[in-house]
């Protein structure tokens, strides 16, 4: 009995000593969580002053880029890509912001990382387009075809159908500007498919481009277009004004200019262009209609002003026409209009030679128009009128 009362008192220290540990243990425990959230509180405080940081800069040169000034609003935007590394937002507006300040090869990289990333992207290949384009590097084509195609969401946002049929005409310009004419035409048909019935501002734009790509009648039917919806729309009746004569039909033109000219009275160019088109028709000896007199009679006074004009350009120049030994293309054309005079006086005994005198007037307006500069009134005219017939053996001068 007294052993075991020996041993009672030896148990209750060694289970004080346990219960001591174990409140230290779960002390430090505590401690230690306590400490593990004021380490992920500082954390998520220190992230979110840097994505703070991050857009504050961003926001100035964001700004910056978009007031013109962009050398500032690169340095911005590196601060904003210091926080955040790999902002694609930061990085594609950094390569805007490079491109705007001429250090293209820096901007290209920037964009072909992101490229690699998102290939799809349509922004990301729009602006590689642009820059290729830039560059002169054919590449640009594949990028613009991208763009036309891709996804555009993230850097690009907008609608969809709205940015690729910005890409596409892009790239027509692009082609326009490389004088592939081909091309254009086939991006030409694809754009006005995806204009809307009543866009008559956008079927107007369609068919001015369809006459720099050379295809009047393509770009007439645009016009068209857009005149069924608004009637009276001064750039769509001027333009299908310009397709008309493109394709010779100079009273469709007219009557074009005329409708022009009533709801734009005040437009000088309009009123140029209807005078002009209005001496073509006046001085066209092949228009329907005509008596063989009257066709005589404006061939005759046809040939008399591309002689008056020929001496005003010779005199301009300082060239003697009448020279026994012609050398200057002025004086050779002056020497054959001469030998030309005897059959301008009989053609009303035979009208059938208009073709050979108009022939030489289109030669004469064409030699002027390449050596003094544009023509203009009824010498402007009579150029039109021989091209309308097919009748200029030279090279084309280039006539407004």
């Amino acid at each position: 009995m007294e052993q075991r009362e020996e041993a009672a008192p030896g148990v209750a220290p060694t289970a004080s000593r346990f219960r001591s540990r174990e409140a230290v243990l779960i002390a430090a425990l505590a401690l230690a969580g306590v400490l593990l959230g004021l380490t992920r509180a500082a954390a998520v405080y220190y992230r979110a002053k840097q994505a703070a940081l991050a857009q504050w800069w961003f926001v100035q040169g964001d700004r910056a880029l978009q007031a013109g000034r962009p050398t500032e609003a690169i340095g911005d935007l590196r601060n904003a890509l210091a926080y955040e590394p790999e902002n694609s937002t930061f990085q594609f507006r950094l390569a805007q912001a490079l491109i705007g300040a001429g250090r293209l090869e820096e901007a290209r990289s920037y964009l072909l990382q992101l490229w690699a990333r998102a290939p799809g992207d349509g922004a990301i290949n729009l602006e590689l387009a642009r820059l290729e384009a830039r560059l002169g590097n054919p590449d640009a084509v594949r990028y613009f075809n991208n763009a036309i195609y891709g996804v555009w969401y993230g850097q690009g946002g907008g609608d969809p159908l709205e940015r690729r049929w910005e890409a596409r005409l892009e790239l027509l310009q692009y082609w326009l500007q490389q004088g592939n004419l081909a091309q254009a035409q086939a991006v030409l048909l694809a754009l006005g498919a995806n204009v809307a019935r009543d866009d008559y501002r956008r079927h107007t734009l369609v068919g001015e481009l369809e006459l720099k790509a050379q295809a009047p009648a393509a770009a007439l039917d645009q016009f068209r277009q857009a005149l069924r919806v608004r009637a009276n729309y001064v750039p769509a009746l001027t333009g299908a004004a310009e397709a008309e004569i493109a394709l010779g039909d100079y009273r469709a033109a007219a009557n074009y200019l005329e409708t022009a000219a009533r709801q734009a009275p005040r437009n000088a160019e309009i009123a140029s262009r209807l005078r002009l088109v209005r001496l073509v028709l006046a001085h066209d000896p092949f228009a329907l209609g005509l008596s063989d007199r009257e066709r005589t009679e404006r061939a005759a006074a046809a040939f008399g002003q591309a002689q008056r004009a020929l001496q005003n350009c010779a005199a301009r120049r300082g060239v003697v026409l009448a020279a026994p030994s012609p050398t200057d293309p002025l004086q050779q054309l002056w020497q054959r209009m001469e030998g030309m005079l005897s059959q301008v006086r009989r053609l009303r005994r035979n009208p059938q030679h208009i073709i050979d005198v108009m022939s030489v007037v289109g030669a004469a307006e064409d030699l002027m128009a390449r050596q003094c500069g544009p023509l203009q009134n009824e010498d402007e005219a009579l150029w039109l009128i021989a091209k309308r017939h097919q009748l200029l053996r030279a090279a084309p001068a280039t006539v407004p």
